[in-house]
């Protein structure tokens, strides 16, 4: 799924250019400001999951000297940096698919990281040219760190990147958001992260609470092969399994008064999309041409396949597709625990309950 284009400003006139190369930093003092593109000073004392991996990104750091349209990628920027010296350092390809904090601010003289697949080939030309995954203005008082993160070692409550330079202290106070600002609520361990942060413990490696946290988005693999759709019209469902077409829908303690659910034929509880998407205050968008519906910017189900995406990670098998029945889209009841990662989604003294209060045990 194509993510929507973001606006890139006009190019302004070039002021004065500087450029602060990645340097080797010692332990800070408490509350220091660390760069994120410094290394971990060498220690003899690191354990194994403290020894610096091979990186999933890579930065370069310049002030914008112009913004160009890109010649190989339509629609896109192309965002030339250059060094104190006004020599361009990299040529870097800024489309809809960048995620680009304070983009009003992307203009000629302003300072930038971008940050860039490191798996990725590249063109062996010089300057470098690239595409930015992440484009964040340079600033005094905050640092931002791109990786891929994991659980810590010995505590699950933090986070690590992994190239085992940065620690997260992550609690429920901590903005979590996608990239188009909507709140994150499903599980961090494995995702790749664009966190900001602003200070940092002497430890090593470092630890920070960070100040914002944005989960990037992600490709899906595609399913191989096509699965058969689901038929039109409802069917009986097997012997001995609830029909639940008389219960209400209570979504956020809220009773529903849109279309009633039903039991397939194979059992599985089937509940009207588009009502509880909208009793929970999310935005639902459907393509007749491909039969599919998406959920904000990254959920994403598609008539008759077994074949869930939940903000671009890895597509998720329900053991039951997605049916249209009266013109109206039904999915599994668990989609909304399994997929849309909800605390609650079940059939419960007579009545069907999805909500995401304390989780029922």
């Amino acid at each position: 799924m194509k993510k929507p284009t973001k606006t890139i400003p006009a190019l302004l006139s070039v002021a004065a250019l500087s450029l602060a190369a990645s340097s080797v930093i010692a332990a800070s003092p408490a509350g220091a400001i660390v760069p994120i593109s410094a290394p971990l000073p060498d220690s003899s004392v690191q354990n194994e999951q403290q020894q610096p991996a091979v990186p999933n990104y890579m930065s370069v750091t310049g002030t914008v000297k112009e913004i160009s349209d890109s010649k190989t990628k339509e629609g896109a920027k192309t965002v030339s940096l250059q060094d104190d010296k006004g020599e361009i350092i990299a040529n870097v390809t800024v489309s809809g698919d960048t995620y680009v904090a304070a983009p009003d601010k992307l203009q000629a003289g302003t300072k930038w990281n971008a940050y860039y697949d490191a798996k990725k080939p590249m063109l062996m030309i010089y300057p470098p040219q690239f595409e930015a995954e992440v484009l964040v203005p340079v600033e005094e008082t905050a640092s931002w760190k791109v990786d891929r993160f994991k659980a810590a070692e010995g505590d699950a409550g933090q986070l690590i990147s992994e190239d085992g330079q940065l620690v997260l202290n992550v609690s429920e106070q901590t903005p979590l958001v996608l990239e188009d600002g909507t709140a994150f609520t499903g599980d961090l361990k494995g995702r790749a992260l664009a966190v900001k942060y602003s200070v940092t413990t002497r430890s090593l490696p470092p630890q920070t609470s960070p100040e914002q946290i944005v989960v990037l988005f992600e490709e899906a693999v595609p399913p191989i092969g096509t699965l058969p759709e689901q038929p039109g019209t409802l069917e009986e469902p097997i012997a001995d399994t609830p029909d639940v077409s008389g219960f209400p829908i209570v979504v956020e303690g809220k009773k529903l008064a849109g279309p009633s659910p039903y039991t397939s034929k194979d059992g599985t509880v089937m509940v009207p999309l588009r009502a509880v998407v909208e009793a929970l205050g999310q935005k639902l968008t459907w393509d007749t041409s491909t039969k599919s519906s998406r959920i904000g910017l990254a959920t994403t189900l598609t008539i008759g396949k077994d074949y869930y995406v939940y903000n671009k990670m890895a597509p998720i098998e329900l053991g039951a597709a997605p049916a249209l029945v009266d013109g109206k889209t039904y999915v599994p009841l668990q989609f909304f625990r399994d997929v849309m990662m909800l605390n609650n989604a079940y059939v419960f003294e007579g009545q069907i309950d999805i909500n995401n209060q304390e989780k029922m045990e």
